[in-house]
């Protein structure tokens, strides 16, 4: 047990490393907060599951236009100091979101725009955060604090929303978004308290075009980085999005409110959980490819099978497998990517991974949205989940008949 512990947690013995994750764990409890209050608001403002898609639309896709600047950003700065002006800025729009709900002011208009900033925020934010990794833990153990640091976030991912509904019961939807802003101040401490080396950025004196060019057809003529980040684009459009329904889902397929809401989105939790602790325990990334393929055909298979459920316990019950599966996908291909990548276009690379989501993440909301309004709640599994599994089939078929022909 003791063996086991030392492996599945090895990056902690970074110092570094140990205050990042502590002031992610506070900080990121306070984002799921938001990130479920948000939905609420937008269910509560028009009683319309497709301004529900819509709210989780804006709060990502927009920011895919800065992108590529935002991957070159990534290589070409520091990437402590990045982190530390995106964290206040998210800061900045949660405490903007809180007065205007308080107050009254709030309209889904303004919730748009404000999803919108924060869309633009999380651009420069993600690849920051992700391509920081190494610098904390060393190339050596890389992949595993890639696995802690997703488990940090579906920890939260737990907790966040369980918060949010006692929040939002008990006081209201404004102040589950004051909530979240006074959490940034735990990320803005453990930031200025570590020492991180700085980086040689050879790339400096690179034309800014020049360089995200350079960053674009590196990602696309290396086969397995370019398969990695399709088969993440396909699972974020078919499959990733079924958690923006659960305001829906909670409310009009089972009649459970904000209470029934959180039950469902923590139960998520602990199956992403589970799966990232899974991955952190993996002494090297042999065989992981093909997991990785096989997962996501489950995934979907598991979507399919929670459209199918009549109870909302049984859902409860099953929503784990769902978050397990989903997180072998977003941990892994994580992984698979960190470990293979040159390290001078990490930030670039991890810029596309963000982009991935950021696009089709936000597009799988919108016609997840529209199909559970214009059929039933169940309908956007079913057919998310089969699309799901057909996408990994197809790019894991397209592999191995690559790799026969090599051979």
């Amino acid at each position: 047990m003791k063996h086991y512990f030392q492996t599945t947690f090895r990056a902690f013995k970074h110092r570094n490393f140990r205050l990042f994750i502590t002031g992610q764990l506070i900080s990121l409890i306070g984002t799921w907060a938001q990130r479920l209050a948000v939905g609420w608001l937008a269910w509560e403002l028009t009683r319309s599951a497709f301004w529900v898609g819509a709210a989780a639309f804006a709060g990502l896709f927009p920011g895919v236009l800065a992108g590529p600047l935002a991957g070159s950003v990534t290589d070409r700065m520091d990437r402590l100091r990045l982190l530390k002006i995106t964290q206040s800025a998210f800061l900045v729009q949660a405490s903007v979101l809180a007065t205007l709900t308080i107050s009254g002011i709030i309209s889904i208009e303004l919730l748009l725009l404000l999803e919108t900033l924060l869309s633009l925020i999380t651009s420069f934010d993600i690849p920051g955060r992700q391509a920081i990794v190494v610098d904390l833990v060393g190339k050596e153990d890389l992949s595993n604090g890639i696995a802690i640091n997703s488990t940090t976030v579906n920890i939260t991912r737990m907790i966040g929303p369980a918060i949010a509904g006692v929040i939002i019961v008990a006081f209201g939807i404004g102040e589950a978004f004051l909530f979240n802003a006074v959490t940034y101040i735990a990320v803005l401490i453990s930031l200025s308290m570590m020492r991180v080396q700085a980086r040689a950025r050879a790339a400096e004196k690179q034309r800014l075009i020049s360089h995200i060019a350079d960053g674009l057809h590196y990602a696309w003529r290396t086969p397995n980085i370019r398969n990695w980040l399709l088969l993440f684009f396909f699972i974020a459009l078919f499959g990733m999005p079924y958690g923006t329904l659960m305001p829906v889902v909670a409310e009009a397929g089972f009649g459970k409110g904000a209470a029934g809401l959180s039950w469902l989105v923590a139960s998520s939790g602990l199956g992403a959980t589970v799966g990232a602790l899974l991955l952190a325990g993996r002494r090297n990334t042999r065989g992981l490819a093909r997991a990785l393929f096989v997962g996501a055909a489950g995934f979907g298979l598991a979507l399919i099978v929670f459209g199918f459920i009549p109870s909302f316990e049984l859902a409860v019950a099953f929503m784990p497998v769902c978050g397990f599966a989903m997180m072998l996908q977003m941990a892994g291909i994580n992984i698979a990517l960190q470990t293979e990548l040159a390290e001078e276009q990490r930030g670039r690379v991890m810029s596309l991974l963000s982009m991935a989501f950021q696009s089709a993440f936000p597009l799988g909301s919108l016609w997840m949205g529209w199909i559970a309004e214009r059929y039933n709640p169940s309908a956007p599994f079913i057919l998310g989940g089969t699309l799901t599994s057909l996408s990994a089939l197809c790019i894991g078929s397209a592999l191995l008949l690559r790799k026969r022909k090599r051979s």
